[in-house]
């Protein structure tokens, strides 16, 4: 019985310590959101462009943040932002988007997206299309290699079959990890937390799209935007004996979705991340460049 109490003390005191080392974690903090340095050159390029992105939930997160970093620039007329739906016209440029594929099957997504290009937008070309895979898209059970290899091949065949078209690669967005007292102490026990396993396979399946496309210059790597501080720092959590990459608890009011905040500054991440693409690419080569 007293070596019995002697743990269950070590166990609360372990507790005691993580809880108050929490109080101190700066991830909760909201500091002022720098807006992207956009060049007149880079202003004038993204007027005139056609990007389209297809999504889920938190692409709707950015696309809101956009607005927002765009009116706080004083640019709000910068380029239309334009929901896609069925039967509607198609705008000639501007920042067109719309939900795609059923959340949890990543094929639907691709497959929807392929026939998107092929058959909603006619004749129109974007200059530039992005797929962004959604958090739930992943799962603890996911053969990450089997994804990353099947999102490849479809995005070789739509480069292929649309050179006119330049595509970018994303990284799949986070959750935050679960930072509650009981999810400390199992941890501490060495017992599974729900949601560590699949956030896990989130940074595998990242790091693997890393490494296959962040020298084209083309990767929006969302999941590093999520996980980094307005100052540049990166946010890692210690889980499972490694470190990983997560959502910013201040990022997000219900630990997987952007609030007002992350919003922009995902938003302005991605804003600057086009911004360069319409003006440089490797090689000196101009996006649209005829």
């Amino acid at each position: 019985m007293r070596y019995g109490r002697l743990s269950i003390a070590l166990i609360v005191l372990g507790a005691i310590y993580l809880v108050l080392g929490a109080c101190g974690d700066d991830s909760m903090k909201q500091e002022a959101i720098p807006l992207p340095a956009l060049s007149p050159e880079q202003i004038n390029a993204l007027s005139g462009k056609t990007f389209y992105f297809a999504h889920q939930s938190v692409g709707y997160n950015i696309i809101d943040g956009v607005e927002k970093v765009l009116a706080r620039m004083g640019l709000p007329g910068l380029f239309s932002v334009k929901e896609l739906k069925a039967g509607e016209p198609v705008p000639s440029a501007g920042l067109l988007h719309s939900t795609i594929g059923s959340n949890g099957d990543p094929g639907s997504k691709m497959k929807e997206f392929q026939a998107f290009l092929e058959n909603r937008l006619g004749d129109r070309r974007p200059d530039m299309a992005m797929l962004k895979f959604c958090y739930v898209d992943i799962g603890k059970e996911t053969d990450v290699p089997a994804l990353v290899d099947e999102y490849a091949g479809t995005m070789s065949r739509l480069q292929a079959e649309f050179p006119q078209t330049v595509f970018l690669y994303s990284t799949v967005p986070l959750r935050v990890f679960d930072s509650s007292l009981k999810a400390r102490l199992k941890r501490l026990l060495g017992m599974e937390v729900w949601g560590d396993q699949a956030n896990i396979k989130r940074n595998e399946y990242n790091a693997m799209i890393r490494e296959k496309y962040a020298a084209t210059g083309h990767l929006a790597d969302v999941a590093d935007w999520e996980s980094r501080f307005p100052d540049g720092r990166e946010y890692r959590v210690k889980v499972l004996g490694g470190e990983y990459a997560a959502l910013i608890p201040a990022y997000t009011d219900d630990g997987k979705h952007l609030n007002a905040y992350g919003q922009e500054v995902v938003a302005g991440r991605l804003l600057a991340f086009l911004a360069r693409l319409v003006t440089e690419q490797p090689g000196g080569d101009v996006v649209g460049k005829n």
